[in-house]
């Protein structure tokens, strides 16, 4: 049941006498064209709905609901009723012959003119002319994660997440309309209660009001020089000025998440038996007994004879594969039954000496490597105020545990926000955020370890545990290791803080014209600490310190001016903006302490002491106007300028204008429009200039660091100026139309734009005589351009049952416009020489060039299998091959290469295209379905346009490093292994002995041409498959209990949910994850699939 304050109450019982004494004077006056109805007014959850005020239209005949949200009227035949409520859209009601009649009132929030925030100010989405898009909050709780924009993706036309890592916490990389050159540097500013941030880590999505995407210039140019790459403004909650009385809401959410598809790795059996009768061939390598007995990888015997220090012999040795006799021999007959009868090992037989085998399957991947991560998420807020004064208090907790063995994630944070009116005129406003935040990830700095690129795919016949219980350490102190080694004897803390402080004020001055200054304080603090205690294999004990910290102050004076005469309105707004940022880094490194006891720089050896610091510092000022002005909001005009200057440009550099213009057309307030065909249509059009200032002081005025010149020391500059950089400037052309039909059930939007990024700010490479490896500099022209779709229906509505359809869909694709002269075809930077089957001569591809697209991907033509060494040895000359096979004729299992030029020669003149690496086409569908209180989603997103190399696989096949894991290609007839095997396929010959150290390169190949690379050296078409795919990102159902039943047990609200995300995939990608962004999947952090759980209570 609604609450009701006194105003209500008297409006009610005003209606309800008013109501009565119609009815009276009705009856007698016309009681042959009168007839009684009756009904209920309900919600949208199906509550009745109490004190609804059902009014014949036209006339002053009415009444109210009762206490059950049921009413009794006699009404005018065929008339119709307006039944309305606070907070809740009227609905028109027609009456017929019946005399029962069933009305759901939706809330306030279904109503298409609602106030969205635009860059210092919010604005009537009617009359909004630029590419802003509102973000529903539900949207961004979706799910347990850590990061809320996880939760997004593809339900915003136009607004690209890639999340490509499944650590808990890790922000994803964030693009609007595509980034240019180098995407992960692309990324928006993020305006949180109007503070500049690079990211949104530590905000509680709990605490998120609104979330506005500024995807176009016109509606970005207000913040200038950080705007080039779009906005995302978050507004946090704010207190309700009600009664005085506090809401509390009080919140727990459970996620269980896990790896959703393990890699088709061999078990130990099977890894054992092809890599032994692989190496038995000796193709790769003649010395066969050396490779197989004598120790030294994963697959070998010989380990009874291991030393390293202290570790000595079988029990201590890195990997457990032995001869079964040997080992009796050597352990004794109880040590070996103990092994096999205790502690899980296997006995099989040696396809290379007949011998029986012993070894240990350790099923590292699914048993030690990957676990179920749990996830517990605490909130409680509180609110409330009164018409002087509103507070909202938020503490929020999140424990998350990775799917990976000693990952997560812990945030604790805090939100504070007040309002005070201090006068009839002047109101203050207060902010104050806090987050403190503990990562656990992999691969911690100065390490040297690769736990998910190289260890996950260390073969599973490594030692664990040596006799002694302590964890084996895999392969080396490096990479491949075993994590459990890394977690007994790495120490190591990575947190962080944030803190933010805000205050500002409102003075009306006149009627329309308010004074808004305002200032904040940004304070992140990270602190990262790493030690590794003494063991056989790291026994430097080495220690790394960082403290970084980032400051930024922040000050806004800005003037606006509201004003409506007649059908004219004008909203104006002047403004000026300083913002100053503080950097400090200090990091320090040692090493040869002589304990494990003091894991600081403090005990180490003063020899092996390092220690650097840096600053910097940064100010921005910036000053800008707007003027929004509509007629009859019909006619729609924006315009706007700022004008900023940044420290870090040379002195006649440091000024740049970014202006920006829009209009619009509300064609459904014409009077001719034809409202039968479509309930609205706006038309629009915007075109703007944003700018890029993301380089330091020392790239325009250089950088000096301390040197040794023959002992002494001396100061040498370090980073070379280049005083004539400019801004990097992004020019944005943007057109679209809004419209709804049948009275805006179904509402369509379509936006097309091209975008160009002028003066694109880059790293030029140096040649090595300068003695710098690089220049800032300006880099030509990047050009995105594409459209955006959303359409939304609601096939149901008004009913108990609801159902609401969003569809969305952007295409983009990013070009490079121009570059400067360098005498090559297009002016083409990198790249290098290909044959070009068309014309039949030779082309220049690759790397950057004029008009061509950015981001293709090439590599050698795999076209089967040598099924003998008679053809074989017919192959062409293969350039590529490792320095052992230069000039050997090639063998049966050889892969066959395409010869494209038909010299007799493979070399990179041969390599062909083959895609592209990021999709160029992305969108969603989500599903809404309700009933009374239950709430029933389905989301499903896709991508399309994108080639993946499935690197992992290509190095298993190779066998990179010797020490690689075979998947099950080996065993299910994917590999070939003997004569006839070349019909089937699907790949060349195993080798035990790396082929790409030592063989013909069938499997692992690279490009020599710098930019045509994809530096995972599986640059051939054997192991790249089609990108595209279709994820089935969300499904949950939420309950919120009748308020009756809330209301017996002293609540407002309690609400139940269950889901799961990241379900799977519909793709042609044969790997794990097709959500990849460089044209390559080489072995990650995967993005597991998530089951959750939560509750919330309102009070």
């Amino acid at each position: 049941m609604r609450k009701l304050d006194g105003f209500k109450c008297l409006f009610i019982v005003l209606l309800t006498i008013f109501g009565t004494i119609s009815s009276v004077v009705a009856q007698q006056s016309s009681l042959q064209t009168e007839m009684e109805i009756s009904g209920i007014v309900k919600d949208a959850t199906g509550e009745p709905v109490l004190g609804a005020a059902i009014i014949v239209k036209n006339t002053t005949i009415g009444t109210t609901t009762d206490l059950n949200g049921k009413f009794t009227l006699r009404v005018p035949k065929k008339s119709q009723l307006d039944v309305s409520f606070i907070g809740m859209t009227t609905a028109e009601v027609k009456v017929t012959d019946k005399t029962f009649y069933e009305i759901i009132l939706k809330d306030e929030s279904f109503a298409l003119d609602e106030v969205v925030a635009i860059g210092y100010g919010t604005q009537s989405r009617a009359t909004v002319t630029s590419g802003v898009v509102s973000v529903k909050k539900g949207e961004l709780l979706s799910s347990v994660s850590a990061s809320p924009l996880n939760n997004l993706q593809g339900k915003v036309a136009g607004l690209d997440i890639r999340q490509t890592t499944g650590q808990p916490g890790a922000q994803p990389v964030v693009l609007i309309r595509g980034g240019s050159t180098d995407p992960s540097k692309d990324t928006p500013l993020f305006v949180i209660d109007g503070v500049l941030r690079d990211n949104m880590n530590g905000i509680n999505q709990e605490d998120i009001e609104s979330m506005e995407v500024l995807k176009d210039a016109a509606s970005a140019a207000i913040y200038g020089a950080k705007a080039a790459n779009g906005i995302i403004l978050i507004t946090t909650k704010q207190g309700s000025s009600k009664d005085g009385k506090a809401t509390i809401n009080a919140s727990y959410r459970l996620g269980i998440e896990r790896i959703r598809t393990h890699y088709p790795f061999s078990n130990a059996e099977d890894y054992l038996y092809a890599s032994r009768l692989a190496g038995a061939r000796g193709i790769n390598d003649a010395n066969v007994t050396g490779r197989l007995e004598g120790g030294a990888y994963p697959y070998s015997t010989g380990n009874i004879n291991y030393k390293n220090g202290s570790l000595t012999g079988y029990g201590y040795s890195r990997f457990t594969t032995e001869y079964m006799d040997d080992l009796v021999n050597n352990m004794g007959q109880s040590y070996v039954d103990d092994l096999l009868g205790n502690q899980g090992y296997q006995t099989m037989k040696d396809p290379y000496s007949g011998k029986t085998l012993i070894f240990k399957d350790n099923n590292y991947q699914k048993d030690v490597l990957f676990q179920t991560g749990l996830t517990h998420n605490y909130d409680v807020n509180a609110s409330g105020g009164n018409d002087r004064a509103n507070y909202y208090v938020s503490l929020g907790y999140i424990d998350a545990e990775g799917m990976v063995l000693g990952t997560g994630y812990d945030r604790f944070s805090l939100t504070a926000n007040g309002n005070y009116k201090l006068q009839d005129h002047i109101s203050l406003s207060v902010g104050l955020k806090h987050s403190t935040i503990a990562n656990k990830s992999t691969d911690p700095e100065n390490s040297g370890t690769s736990t998910l690129d190289r260890s996950s795919r260390y073969p599973t016949t490594f030692r664990l545990y040596y006799d002694d219980g302590t964890p084996g350490i895999g392969e080396s102190g490096g990479s491949p290791r075993n994590r459990l080694h890394e977690l007994y004897y790495q120490d190591i803390t990575d947190k962080a803080y944030r803190n933010t402080f805000q205050l500002g004020l409102d003075w009306e001055i006149i009627e329309g014209l308010h004074f808004k200054p305002s200032a904040s304080y940004y304070m992140q603090e990270n602190i990262y600490r790493f030690f590794e205690k003494y063991n056989d294999f790291n026994k430097g004990r080495k220690t790394l310190e960082r403290h970084d910290q980032r400051k930024q102050i922040m000050a806004d004076a800005v003037f606006t001016y509201d004003k409506k005469f007649k059908k004219n309105t004008i909203n104006a707004l002047l403004g000026m903006n300083y913002t100053k940022n503080d950097n400090y880094f200090l990091k320090g490194t040692g090493s040869e302490a002589p304990t494990d006891y003091i894991p600081t720089l403090a005990p180490t050896k003063p020899t092996e002491q390092r220690t650097t610091s840096t600053l910097e510092k940064e100010i921005l000022v910036g000053f800008f106007t707007r003027v929004n002005y509509d007629y009859d909001r019909r006619y729609l005009l924006t315009a706007s300028l700022r004008y900023d200057g940044a420290s870090q440009f040379a002195e006649d550099h440091k000024f740049a204008l970014f202006p920006a213009f829009s209009g619009g057309w509300n064609m459904h307030y014409e009077e001719w429009f034809p409202k039968q065909i479509a309930s609205r249509l706006k038309l629009r059009a915007s075109w703007g200039q944003t700018g890029n200032n993301k380089l330091s002081y020392s790239n325009t005025q250089r950088e000096y660091a301390s040197y040794l010149y023959g002992g002494n020391p001396g100061v040498l500059n370090s980073v070379l100026a280049n005083n004539s950089l400019v801004w990097e400037t992004t020019s944005n052309v943007d057109y679209g139309f809004d419209t709804g039909f049948l009275n805006n059930r179904i509402e369509f939007s379509f936006t097309g734009y091209n975008k160009l990024t002028s003066d694109r700010l880059y790293d030029k490479s140096l040649p090595a005589q300068t003695g710098f490896s690089s220049i800032k500099a300006n880099l030509g022209v990047v050009q995105n351009k594409g459209i955006e779709l959303s359409l939304t229906a609601r096939p149901l509505s008004g009913g108990p049952v609801s159902w609401d359809i969003t569809a969305t869909f952007a295409m983009n694709r990013t070009y490079m416009k121009e570059l400067p002269d360098n005498g090559r075809d297009k002016n083409r930077v990198q790249g290098g020489l290909i044959w070009d089957t068309k014309s039949g001569t030779y082309i220049e591809a690759g790397g950057l060039a004029e008009g061509e697209r950015i981001g293709g991907r090439w590599g050698y033509k795999y076209l089967g299998v040598y099924d003998t060494d008679e053809a074989a040895a017919l192959a062409p000359e293969d350039t590529k091959v490792s320095g052992s096979k230069i000039g050997k004729n090639k063998v049966a299992g050889d892969a066959i290469w395409a010869d494209m030029d038909g010299n007799g020669v493979i070399d990179d003149k041969d390599i062909v295209f083959i895609g592209w690496a990021n999709p160029d086409k992305k969108g969603a569908l989500i599903n809404t379905l309700g009933y009374k209180g239950f709430t029933f989603r389905f989301v499903v997103d896709y991508a399309l346009g994108h080639s993946i190399a499935n690197v992992w696989r290509c190095r298993a096949n190779a066998n990179a490093r010797n020490a690689i894991v075979t998947t099950t290609d080996v065993t299910n007839g994917n590999i070939w292994w003997s004569q006839g095997d070349a019909a089937t396929a699907k790949y060349p010959r195993y080798d035990v002995a790396s082929d790409w150290d030592n063989g013909y390169r069938n499997h692992m190949r690279t490009i020599a041409y710098a930019g045509m690379n994809s530096n995972g050296n599986a640059d051939n078409t054997a192991y790249y498959s089609k990108g595209d795919y279709l994820c089935f990102r969300e499904i949950s159902l939420s309950y919120d209990l009748p308020r009756s039943i809330c209301s017996k047990l002293k609540m407002q609200g309690i609400s139940l949910t269950a889901g799961a995300n990241n379900l799977g995939y519909i793709t042609a990608f044969d790997g794990l994850n097709p959500e990849q962004y460089d044209g390559q999947e080489t072995g990650e952090y995967f993005i597991p699939i998530q089951f959750n759980f939560g509750a919330r209570l309102t009070f």
